[in-house]
C-alpha cells in the first residue's frame, strides 16, 4: 500500500516544464580548497572518526556536523574532497536545516548550477536538484528502458567552461528493503594506472562535450536535446586545480567524441577508458542511510547511480552542483603541440 513521504516539502516540482541548459559563459572562479590548512583541524577535531573506504577513494566521517562548520571549515571539506574524492558524512541535520541554509552552505563553493529539466521542491528553484523513485514516480530503469546493466558512469553538466567542483548530495528517504547505494570511481587513480606511453598519448587530446547527454536525450527526445544543446571542449587529461594531479577526464554521458579522431578511432579509445575507469581497484560504494551527505569533487571522480532497489520503494535524495574553474590541461606544453598539429 503506497506510503506518504518523509519530506513532502521536497517532493520534485516542474511548474515552469522543461528549460533548454543555460550556456554559462566563462568566468573566474574561485577554489575554496586552495585556502584550506593543510592539517584540517576541524576536520580531525577530537571526537571527530575519518575512514578510508578504500586506499584510493573514499573517505567516511563521524563527528562533524556540516551544518556548524565555519567558512575555515567548510574549506577543509573541499581540500579533503580534492584528494579523496568522496566524503560520505554520518549522523548529519543538513536534510533538516532548510533551504535557505542549504543553498547557503553549498553555494560557499561557488554558484550553484541550475538543472533544466529536474525537479526542485515547490518555492525553490532549479538549483536543488531532486531525485525521486516511488510507485508512480518509476527509477533510473524506467527513464533509459530495458537493459542487462544500468551502470551509468559520468560526471555532472560538463558542457561548459566552468565545470562542477564540490557537490553535495543529501538523502531524505532511503528504500525499504535497501539498495540505491552511489558508486564513485577516481579518475586519479585511473589515470595512474595507465603505462607512461598511453599517458603521454592522452595527455595531448581534448573532448567534446554536449548537454544532449544520455539523460536529457531520455526526458526531452534526441531532436530536442541536440536543437537545444550547449557544447564545449575541455582536455581529456585534467590539472586538478587543487592538488595538482592529473585526472583521466573521461565523462561517458556527455564528452563522447575526441576532437581530431575518425569516428572509429574515438569510439574505441573511448570504449577501452570508459571500461577502464569502471575497475574495482579505483572504485567505492557509497551506502545511503539516514543523515547521509555525501560530498564529491567533480574533477576528481566519477559516479554511477545503482538502481538494484525494488521496484515502486520510494528513494529520495537531493543533489546541488556549485561551479569551479575551467580545467587546465595537466600537461600543457604537449596538449598544445597536440592542439597545432589537429588545426
Amino acid at each position: 500500500m503506497p506510503t506518504e513521504p518523509l519530506y513532502p516539502a521536497y517532493l520534485p516540482t516542474r511548474p515552469d516544464g522543461y528549460a533548454p541548459a543555460l550556456d554559462v559563459p566563462y568566468f573566474d572562479a574561485d577554489e575554496p580548497g586552495r585556502r584550506a590548512d593543510p592539517l584540517k583541524p576541524t576536520l580531525h577535531k577530537a571526537g571527530a572518526n575519518l575512514t578510508n573506504i578504500t586506499p584510493r577513494v573514499g573517505t567516511e566521517i563521524k563527528g562533524v556536523q556540516l551544518s556548524q562548520l565555519s567558512p575555515a571549515g567548510l574549506d577543509e571539506v573541499a581540500l579533503l574532497a580534492a584528494e579523496r574524492g568522496v566524503l560520505v558524512f554520518r549522523d548529519q541535520d543538513f536534510a533538516d536545516v532548510g533551504f535557505d541554509k542549504q543553498r547557503e552552505i553549498v553555494k560557499h563553493y561557488g554558484p550553484l548550477h541550475k538543472h533544466p529539466t529536474m525537479g526542485y521542491p515547490a518555492g525553490t528553484g532549479p538549483e536543488f536538484h531532486v531525485v525521486y523513485a516511488d510507485e508512480t514516480a518509476g527509477n533510473l530503469r524506467t527513464l533509459l528502458g530495458p537493459h542487462t546493466a544500468y551502470d551509468l558512469w559520468h560526471v555532472d553538466q560538463t558542457f561548459t567552461p566552468n565545470v562542477p567542483s564540490t557537490t553535495f548530495f543529501w538523502v531524505l528517504e532511503i528504500p525499504a528493503s535497501g539498495g540505491g547505494d552511489t558508486a564513485f570511481t577516481s579518475l586519479t587513480a585511473a589515470f595512474e594506472a595507465l603505462s607512461p606511453a598511453f599517458r603521454q598519448l592522452l595527455g595531448g587530446l581534448s573532448l567534446f562535450h554536449t548537454s544532449a547527454s544520455v539523460g536529457e536525450v531520455a526526458r526531452v527526445g534526441m531532436e530536442r536535446a541536440l536543437k537545444e544543446a550547449v557544447n564545449t571542449s575541455h582536455p581529456l587529461v585534467i590539472k586538478h586545480p587543487v592538488t595538482g594531479k592529473p585526472s583521466l577526464w573521461v565523462n561517458p554521458t556527455i564528452a563522447r567524441r575526441i576532437e581530431g579522431f575518425l569516428p572509429e578511432e574515438s569510439e574505441n579509445l573511448l570504449k577501452f577508458l570508459h571500461n577502464h575507469i569502471a575497475s574495482l581497484d579505483f572504485s567505492c560504494r557509497a551506502k545511503w542511510e539516514k543523515g547521509t551527505v555525501v560530498i564529491w569533487d567533480q574533477r576528481t571522480v566519477a559516479h554511477s547511480a545503482i538502481p538494484d532497489f525494488a521496484d515502486g520503494e520510494r528513494r529520495h535524495v537531493v543533489r546541488m552542483i556549485p561551479y569551479g574553474t575551467k580545467p587546465e590541461p595537466a600537461f600543457p606544453d604537449l596538449f598544445l603541440a597536440s592542439r597545432e598539429a589537429r588545426e
